[in-house]
């Protein structure tokens, strides 16, 4: 399997909630191997399978989270 690694720009994580949400909520998606989110970066890595997930996918479903992501 070929994976892909993309990183996000957070800046709405406010709390040390906020990227436990976001982590959860990424990892709930298949096709999703890890995700690394970090309150003091604002910056999330996601490491997924783009055969069964695309970008466009994981920056929804941030926005689900309640959050805005840019791609970095």
């Amino acid at each position: 399997m070929n994976t892909n690694t993309i990183t996000f720009k957070v800046n709405d994580m406010h709390c040390a909630s906020c990227p436990r949400l976001i982590q959860m909520d990424l990892e709930d998606k298949p096709g999703v191997i890890a995700v690394n989110a970090n309150l003091e970066t604002k910056l999330v890595v996601v490491e997924y399978d783009p055969v069964n997930l695309s970008v466009l996918e994981l920056i929804q479903t941030i926005k689900d989270s309640g959050y805005t992501a840019t791609i970095l």
